[in-house]
């Protein structure tokens, strides 16, 4: 399993949209990628940050995501929200714990 985290710096009074931005993006994204697993989206409004975590089945897979259509046209209708550039973070799943 892998790891990539996307973080996104809101300009200020765009946290919101934003975040919905990001939201719908990763929902319709987790159903065409079959090697996506798990998507989490985490927001700081004060700090005005949404972070996407994308766990995937291997480490290609994530790597792949930066050269894909739909995340470029994500990225470039999130680019009048931003206040600064986006950073982007590839990480091992060391360990995943579930409630059952």
């Amino acid at each position: 399993m892998h790891v990539a985290e996307f973080t996104l710096h809101a300009k200020p009074g765009h946290f919101d949209e934003l975040a919905e931005l990001y939201s719908a993006f990763a929902r319709d994204f987790l159903s065409i990628q079959p090697e996506l697993e798990t998507v989490l989206i985490l927001g700081d409004e004060a700090q005005g940050i949404v972070r996407g975590i994308g766990i995937f089945d291997e480490e290609a897979a994530a790597d792949a995501v930066n050269s894909n259509p739909e995340f470029a046209a994500f990225n470039e209708a999130a680019s009048p929200l931003l206040a600064s550039p986006s950073e982007r973070v590839e990480l091992k799943l060391l360990h995943s714990y579930v409630k059952v």
